[in-house]
């Protein structure tokens, strides 16, 4: 049998039938599965399961007994009659399977580093998560979204959750939109038009009050993945990065945590945000970090980076950044503002150590870059503070 294993839940895939000949050995292979997991949320996922008999649905009471936090989902039609009949869905927490969409030959209109964004027909469109995604991660970017959009954030709210080929999806009902990389290029007699949306988006965002919003705070779990540049910095460089952190007052304003061009779409002149799995709560420097991240960070070792990834010239990312800066902090004088940018550079450099650790990925030399410019500003400032 196949798994896979996100955070704290665990998928196992079905597959054939289950009838008294082989129900033992499917038990215990699915036991064999679930003994060392001790996350949160178990799946069993029955897209390739075309039959079961009484002695498998035995099997399915048994695990649920043990498991309460069970789910079987993707159950095809002919074996989810068998679970209707029985009267197991009003027992159990079971799930049809998916419907399918094909995306073939549909047009990109959106695209980030955990999904693309296709239109389907004149209505619709699909988000395609591009590894493999847990339904219990889709489901918690859903409600984040929905959350986002209760307190005012113009977000795509979704009505299907779908497999495209072998990806989970999710598809939106959004009528004439594109996005926002895409307007750019089109119309660049527009541009300060779109640099004014994207910075009063960003703004709104992390000046929007969500404390009863149930989502979670951003600047722990940042500190959790940085504790890998306990590593390559010294003992004082690293205690003196992480007090920096920890010192930030927690805010209960909102983060979007991947906030960029290619993630906004505009449907009427007005902006939409997608890539919401990141949502959460916390200080503006945390979004004005990973901002600077995609912008500016990852061209130290790949001077191209940027445009390469977003499809525009550098020239426009910078001024996209100039815009959001000044949208941030207006009146400020040239010597404050520098100040205020090498406080998001740090922290965002620090961000950049610990990616290119964690994804192995130190091409041109980026980790000592990073760890030369994280240096240089850990000798200049004390602490990370950008709204006084």
């Amino acid at each position: 049998m196949k798994t896979q294993q996100d955070n704290n839940s665990l998928t196992i895939f079905l597959e054939g039938k289950i009838d008294s000949t082989n129900a033992l050995a499917y038990e215990e292979e699915i036991s064999a599965h679930l003994a060392p997991f001790h996350g949160e949320k178990i799946y069993l996922s029955c897209e390739k399961l075309e039959y079961v008999t009484s002695a498998g649905l035995r099997i399915f009471l048994g695990l649920w007994k043990k498991h309460p936090n069970l789910s079987i989902v993707e159950v095809v039609p002919a074996v989810y009659e068998i679970f209707e009949m029985t009267g197991f869905t009003r027992m159990l927490d079971i799930h049809k399977a998916l419907r399918r969409i094909d995306i073939t030959g549909a047009s990109v209109i959106g695209e980030g580093f955990t999904a693309t964004v296709y239109r389907i027909d004149a209505d619709t469109i699909v988000k395609v998560f591009k590894g493999a995604r847990s339904m219990d991660k889709i489901q918690a970017e859903i409600d984040a979204a929905k959350q986002a959009f209760i307190y005012g954030i113009p977000t795509a709210i979704s009505f299907d959750i779908v497999r495209v080929g072998d990806h989970l999806g999710v598809v939106f009902e959004m009528l004439d939109c594109a996005s926002l990389r895409d307007l750019i290029l089109q119309n660049p007699d527009k541009f300060d038009e779109y640099k004014k949306m994207y910075a009063d988006l960003s703004y709104k965002i992390t000046h929007t009050e969500a404390a009863d919003s149930g989502l979670a705070e951003c600047k722990q779990p940042l500190m959790e993945k940085l504790s890998i540049l306990s590593t390559v910095l010294t003992e004082a460089e690293y205690t003196k990065l992480m007090g920096m952190i920890d010192a930030l007052p927690n805010k209960t304003t909102l983060t979007h945590g991947d906030f960029h061009i290619k993630n906004i779409l505009v449907q009427n002149g007005e902006p939409i945000l997608i890539d919401m799995d990141a949502v959460s709560l916390g200080h503006p420097i945390f979004e004005l970090e990973g901002i600077y991240l995609s912008a500016k960070a990852y061209n130290q070792a790949e001077p191209d980076n940027a445009s390469k990834f977003f499809g525009v010239s550098q020239q426009v990312i910078d001024d996209l950044y100039d815009a959001l800066l000044a949208r941030y902090f207006p009146d400020k004088k040239e010597e404050d503002l520098q100040r205020i940018c090498d406080k998001i550079a740090l922290l965002s450099t620090a961000h950049l150590a610990y990616q290119t650790i964690h994804y192995k990925r130190d091409v041109n030399g980026r980790l000592e870059k990073a760890l030369a410019t994280l240096r240089d500003l850990l000798n200049r400032y004390d602490d990370l503070e950008i709204l006084d």
